[in-house]
């Protein structure tokens, strides 16, 4: 295995997601369009225009359906939704890498 180590950094830090779940308030840069806009004065067009777009959130407030109430629940959750998280956006990187493999072959 290529990326053994580096696999093994993304489950750790996955496992260890949930600790965010212990702190007061939001996460830095995780606002809200009000928060937003309370804290810098405005609020970027392009946050306006996708603030509906409730499907490209398919895991909103990193929580899984089911898996909410206790913090235990909500802890499963959350590292779910990181592997998923990581998952995605590592075949997507996988695809952008191939096809700029096969851009170079050509």
């Amino acid at each position: 295995m290529k990326y053994k180590k580096g696999w093994i950094a993304v489950i750790v830090l996955a496992v260890l997601s949930p600790l965010g779940l212990l702190a007061i308030g939001e996460a830095w840069g995780e606002w809200d369009n009000e928060t937003l806009k309370h804290l810098v004065g405005f609020v970027p067009e392009g946050m306006n225009r996708i603030k509906d777009m409730s499907p490209i959130a398919f895991l909103k407030d990193y929580s899984i359906p089911g898996f909410e109430g206790s913090f235990a629940k909500t802890s499963i959750g959350t590292i779910i939704s990181a592997l998923i998280g990581a998952g995605l956006t590592a075949l997507i990187m996988y695809f952008i890498a191939a096809g700029r493999k096969q851009n170079e072959r050509s």
